[in-house]
């Protein structure tokens, strides 16, 4: 146990912004700091560190406290461990008193199989280095892959002997029990026999660490020629580990990541090892497992930036596709460099000095999408089937960059590259945009209880004729119809009258998104139905505050239930035809074409518009019922003149006619 003095120095001496800012890249705003919460995934940041009070809070999630409390939770640190780990990083000595039995006991099953593995790796490296066998064999290895000693300890590297139980042993003796020993992964119980046996006997082993320095599991490789056996051995699952939100080598790269506002990525763990003793201490492995969104989100908390660096050969290739179009979809800029054919990120660079390694990355890095533009143009080469698919694959690619001046830059470039109609390109990639949209949609929908039918991007619109008088389109139907515009169609271009510098109205081609924010923002309407006020929100917030289009998944995977409901139902929901144009034989045009799809987009905005002055022309009537003195009525029928006039103007554009 601790002593209560010592206690009280650590907690004064603990300064909030410093112990979270090991796990949470922070920024400074006024008096506190903000990042983005490390307890559940954001994408804009709720998190907040307040240093004068020495506390952190969550207004997403609800998480706060102090910083031991913070350590407890981030890292499964029982109270005594949170206040030795804050001991060390401010080197306070600390007299603690022998912890009896019964309190080990008492500790936590969390805690108990951290403990086991961190015993695990502390075992395993110490046979590495003093035992016989471990240095015969496990370290000459190491040495042998021109590791050196220093690199080996940093990074907790060891060897488990080639016996059945002599590491089970080791640790029952330490106080584990079996089950625990099975739990943590250490261990595998024999079905037919009921006893247990080392997992990762005659294997050597790399620990896999979380951000902060505990060890979650191993990976351990054989080191025999023996093809029957696995060469990669791994940790399973557990309460404690999960393979998917984990990255090899990220406890000892995040700093560096942040610093050099890069990530390099790379496959296995020698690869990363290598790479880091090679002075590229920005990298990270997944252990030879395929990337998951949550690795990338892991990344996303200290860069934007990814150098994906895989195999040469075609196995490396089409691994780096898949690699790159996961980054892309969670809006990451990506480069890679592939290395010579037979080469991988860890034999190139046991060839080469540490600055003839890095110069290379430099030289080599290259933006992904032209080079697979450029790698695909020449696997097609003749083929019209196969130059077909490259052009499938490549705007497919295209459609996953979140950005629009990125996306229609990469489109100039890609058809310059292939030499092929940009004009082609384009509307293929507006057709990917819809489709990605939808299936998005459609994954949200399949989580909920939302009826899914057929798309509103497929079905057909009434023209202006068609456009019918009366109180059937309420002011939610008005309201209705301009999200799903923003939702389903923000992305596209639209050709509307717009004031040009000079103050002058002309023609312009302009997106549909920008074209109704900037409007509906600089006429002032309010939205009344709250989930289209939200939605709308987040398109203004975006547009008009960061000058950017908001990405769809901002909606499809909102973690408000309405906004993310309510998008799925636009995008994917059962959309029939009124039944009063059925009845009256009324044709319906096609969004396709250009020109009906600009006429639907004013339609929409006036009739949204229209719906909002009846209302107003509603209220100063009423008002007027009530009003006696004759200045304020005045003022009042002056307002109903202009608003009228407003009215009038919105309801020839719209070849209505309307009744005072």
């Amino acid at each position: 146990m601790i002593k209560s003095e010592d206690i009280s120095k650590i907690l004064d001496a603990a300064r909030i912004e410093d112990v979270v800012g090991v796990f949470v890249p922070l920024k400074k705003r006024g008096s506190n700091f903000i990042g983005l919460c490390p307890f559940h995934d954001e994408k804009t940041p709720s998190f907040n560190v307040n240093p004068a009070r020495g506390i952190f809070k969550c207004f997403g999630c609800g998480e706060g406290g102090d910083s031991v409390a913070f350590l407890m939770k981030h890292q499964h640190y029982t109270y005594p461990e949170a206040l030795r780990w804050l001991a060390e990083r401010y080197h306070i000595h600390i007299e603690e008193t022998e912890v009896t039995a019964e309190e080990k006991q008492a500790q936590s099953e969390k805690d108990r199989l951290f403990h086991v593995n961190e015993f695990a790796q502390k075992y395993f490296q110490d046979l590495l280095f003093n035992d016989e066998e471990g240095k015969s064999i496990g370290l000459s290895y190491f040495e042998e892959r021109c590791l050196s000693r220093e690199t080996i300890r940093k990074w907790g590297l060891g060897y488990c002997k080639d016996s059945w139980d002599d590491f089970c042993n080791a640790a029952k003796k330490e106080g584990y029990t079996e089950e625990e020993l099975v739990k943590a992964g250490v261990a595998i119980r024999n079905e037919n026999t009921g006893s247990i046996y080392d997992r990762f006997r005659a294997r050597v082993t790399f620990p896999i660490f979380n951000i902060g320095g505990r060890v979650l599991g191993f990976s351990a490789r054989i080191l025999s020629s023996d093809k029957s056996k696995a060469k990669y051995v791994n940790s399973p699952e557990s309460i404690i580990y999960s393979k998917s939100n984990v990255l090899f080598g990220l406890h000892l790269a995040k700093d560096r990541i942040i610093k050099e506002d890069l990530c390099y990525l790379v496959e296995g763990n020698m690869d990363a090892v290598m790479l880091h003793q090679s002075g590229v201490f920005n990298v990270v492995a997944t252990s030879g497992t395929a990337l998951t969104t949550q690795q990338i989100n892991l990344i996303k908390r200290y860069t934007r930036n990814v150098t994906v660096l895989y195999d040469g050969d075609s196995a490396g290739i089409k691994a780096t596709f898949k690699a790159v179009n996961l980054f892309l979809e969670q809006g990451l800029n990506v480069r890679t460099v592939l290395f010579p054919d037979g080469e991988d990120p860890d034999s190139f660079a046991r060839k080469r000095t540490s600055d003839e390694f890095k110069a290379f990355l430099v030289e080599q890095s290259q933006n992904f999408i032209i080079y697979k533009t450029n790698f695909l143009k020449q696997q097609a080469a003749d083929d019209p089937v196969k130059k077909a698919q490259m052009l499938q694959d490549i705007v497919y690619t295209i459609s996953l960059v979140p950005d629009l001046l990125e996306r229609s830059t990469y489109l100039q470039q890609c058809s310059s590259i292939l030499e092929f109609d940009e004009a082609t390109l384009s509307n293929a990639l507006k057709k990917q945009l819809h489709q990605n949209a939808l299936n998005k949609a459609k994954q949200e929908t399949a989580k909920s209880d939302i009826v899914v039918e057929k798309s509103i991007i497929d079905v057909p619109i009434p023209t202006q004729k068609q456009i019918i008088q009366g109180d059937n389109n309420s002011d939610y139907e008005q309201e209705k119809g301009v999200i799903k515009l923003l939702l389903a169609h923000g992305e596209r271009y639209t050709r509307q009258e717009v004031y040009d510098e000079s103050g002058s109205l002309e023609y312009q081609e302009v997106l549909v998104s920008l074209f109704i924010v900037c409007d509906i923002v600089n006429d002032g309407i309010k939205f009344n139905d709250k989930v289209f006020a939200k939605i709308f929100k987040l398109f203004k917030e975006s547009i008009c505050d960061r000058e950017e289009l908001p990405y769809m998944n901002d909606f499809i995977a909102n973690e408000d239930t309405e906004i993310k409901n309510l998008t799925a139902e636009i995008l994917v929901g059962d959309r029939e035809l009124s039944p009063l144009w059925i009845e009256k034989n009324i044709p319906v045009a096609s969004l396709e074409d250009d020109e009906v799809f600009d006429k639907y987009v004013i339609e929409t905005l006036l009739r949204f518009k229209l719906q909002k002055i009846n209302a107003t022309i509603r209220d100063i009537k009423e008002q007027l019922k009530e009003i006696k003195d004759p200045q304020e009525s005045s003022i009042l029928l002056y307002e109903y003149k202009k608003i009228t006039d407003r009215r009038n103007f919105i309801s020839k554009k719209l070849n209505q006619v309307c009744m005072n």
